[in-house]
């Protein structure tokens, strides 16, 4: 097992009812594997913002691994103590 730190950033946080937690994965497990758990774990609200109808990632989450931008869906596997930032873009004038 593995932990992991995951962040929330603006519409994500308000979704998720947090701003940060601790996440217990298996040792190979991918950020989409996270964005699944987080989904399942926090219900409609946040997984509708991380997750398309087929499941897999949407395309405006923006996501940061150990400060780093990473394509959600690349299968990038996580490591121990890594901190994972979610972000939504934010829109408005």
């Amino acid at each position: 097992m593995i932990s992991i730190r995951v962040r929330y950033v603006a519409q994500l946080k308000q979704a998720a009812g947090v701003a940060v937690e601790e996440v217990e994965l298996s040792s190979s497990s991918s950020v989409r594997d996270l964005l699944l758990l987080l989904a399942d774990r926090h219900g409609a609200p946040l997984g509708n913002l991380l997750l398309g109808e087929d499941g897999s990632p949407q395309s405006t989450i923006l996501v940061f691994v150990r400060d780093e931008q990473i394509v959600p869906s690349d299968g990038s596997l996580l490591k121990d103590g890594d901190v994972v930032t979610l972000l939504s873009p934010m829109a408005g004038g």
